[in-house]
C-alpha cells in the first residue's frame, strides 16, 4: 500500500515516455515519505517526494489519462491517493462538504525501472565537484517563465537558458532573434540539494 498527494503523481507522470522502460512512473517508500519517478527517455528527469506520504511496497505502474487527471491538483480542495493491489482510489478532501472518492484501475509495467539512481548519484557528484562561481540564485515568477519560454518556443526548437549571479535569467534559441530577459523577484543564496534527493543518489553508491 501507498499513500501520498496525488498531484505529485500527475505532475511527475506528466514527463513519462512513449515507449518502455520509459512510459512508467515508479513509486516507493523512501527517507521516511514516498517518492515517485519518472522520466522521458532521458530528456527530463521529473522527481516528487511526499514528506507525509506512507507506504509498504514499492510499484512501477503506467499512468492512464483517466489516473492523471483525476489525481491532477485543484485549489478548491485537497487530493490524495492510496495505491493498493491493483488500483488507485483518489480522494478528494472539500472543506465545506463531504469527501469524494474515485477508484481507478492501474497498470503495473513489467519492464524494470530505468537505473535513475546512479544518473542522480552522477549528478550529485558533479554539482559537489564544481567550483562555486556563483553564490545567489534569483528567484522569478512562474508566470514570466511560462510566458518567456512560450514565445522564445515560438521561434526555436531549443532553448538556451542561463542566468547572472542572482541577476536575469536569459532565454534565447539558436539564432539572436529574440533573446528574453526575466528579471527575478529577489536574489538570494544557492538552496541546496534537497536531502531525499542526496539519499536517492546514494543508493547508487
Amino acid at each position: 500500500m501507498l499513500q501520498f498527494n496525488s498531484a505529485l503523481l500527475t505532475a511527475v507522470g506528466t514527463f513519462t515516455g512513449q515507449y518502455a522502460p520509459y512510459q512508467a512512473i515508479r513509486i516507493e517508500p523512501h527517507d521516511g515519505g514516498v517518492l515517485l519517478c519518472a522520466s522521458d527517455h532521458g530528456k527530463v528527469a521529473a522527481l516528487g517526494f511526499d514528506r507525509q506520504g506512507r507506504g509498504d511496497e514499492s510499484v512501477t505502474i503506467t499512468p492512464s489519462g483517466e489516473l492523471l487527471k483525476a489525481c491532477a491538483g485543484i485549489k478548491t480542495a485537497e487530493r490524495g491517493v492510496v495505491i493498493d493491489g491493483d488500483s488507485a482510489i483518489v480522494t478528494t478532501y472539500y472543506k465545506t462538504s463531504d469527501n469524494k472518492g474515485k477508484e481507478i484501475p492501474i497498470h503495473r509495467s513489467v519492464t524494470p525501472f530505468p537505473p535513475i539512481d546512479e544518473a542522480i548519484a552522477a549528478c550529485l557528484h558533479r554539482w559537489g565537484a564544481t567550483p562555486e562561481l556563483s553564490a545567489t540564485a534569483g528567484r522569478y515568477k512562474t508566470a514570466y517563465l511560462e510566458k518567456a519560454i512560450r514565445h522564445a518556443g515560438l521561434h526555436a526548437d531549443s532553448l538556451v537558458i542561463s542566468a547572472f549571479d542572482g541577476g536575469p535569467l536569459r532565454i534565447q534559441g539558436e539564432t539572436i532573434e529574440l533573446v528574453l530577459l526575466v528579471m527575478p523577484q529577489v536574489a538570494e543564496p544557492i538552496p541546496p540539494v534537497p536531502d531525499w534527493i542526496v539519499r536517492l543518489g546514494e543508493r547508487a553508491a
